[in-house]
């Protein structure tokens, strides 16, 4: 078993080696990081991101409460509608959208950007949620109702420190999949709304494997950065709840 995991940790640790040889040189950097464009792309890419997972949040959240909770007609078709953007291909999709937003005017903008990514992140998120709405009886949040406990604190005391662990696996799987849109965001973005993966591809493909490598990295330390940040602020409003503090 040791000699096993040492051959997966290499195959792993592989494609990273590879990644910093091709990194080292200091004037591929300062080539990256003088480029206005990799700025705009870096704030464009976590826009996008944290636009997206608020979206996810607000919409998946109570969907997936409604799906967990209730039993009602149509149930399976509305969750095989939810999961549709999982089992179509994602091209395929976003062609569809594109039509559609041309008519809408949201085509090469960043709005319609971050609606297919919402489109193709949601269903990432409430299957996640649903699984930690399984673990809440409505009976604590009824406890909270008889206790005189409006909505949102029902939700920010009771509910939240159940499905955190549901909330920020959901999150971060909604952050990494809208980091890793290329196509979709070409396809919607007319190629006006540059994110890191759309600037770093040419890169690659045209075999400049040292800027490529500095956008990657540049890539994995914000993807690594923003989830941090969703499950520090999550984990605060928890610690806030258990030590008796106001969140609102």
């Amino acid at each position: 078993m040791k000699i096993l995991y040492i051959v997966v940790m290499i195959l792993f640790l592989l494609p990273f080696g590879a990644l910093i040889m091709e990194s080292l040189r200091p004037d591929t950097w300062l080539y990256v990081y003088t480029d206005v464009k990799t700025y705009r792309a870096i704030a464009t890419t976590i826009i996008v991101a944290v636009a997206t997972l608020a979206l996810n949040i607000a919409i998946g959240t109570p969907a997936a409460s409604v799906l967990a909770r209730r039993e009602f007609r149509g149930k399976r078709l509305v969750e095989l509608i939810i999961l549709l953007p999982l089992i179509i291909p994602s091209f395929v999709t976003s062609m569809g959208i594109y039509f559609t937003f041309i008519k809408l005017g949201l085509s090469e903008t960043m709005l319609g950007v971050i609606l297919i990514h919402t489109v193709l992140t949601l269903p990432y998120y409430i299957r996640s949620t649903i699984v930690g709405y399984g673990t809440l009886g409505e009976g604590y949040e009824m406890m909270g109702r008889i206790m005189g406990a409006n909505g949102l604190k029902r939700f920010f005391y009771i509910t939240l420190p159940h499905i955190m662990p549901a909330v920020i696996a959901g999150g971060s799987l909604v952050i990494i999949v809208s980091f890793a849109q290329y196509l979709n965001t070409l396809i919607i973005g007319g190629g006006r709304i540059i994110t890191v993966p759309i600037l770093m591809f040419p890169y690659i493909s045209s075999g400049d494997m040292g800027a490529g490598a500095v956008y990657s990295f540049s890539y994995i330390t914000i993807n690594f950065l923003l989830i941090f940040l969703l499950e520090r602020s999550v984990k605060g409003i928890y610690n806030k709840k258990m030590s008796g503090e106001k969140i609102w």
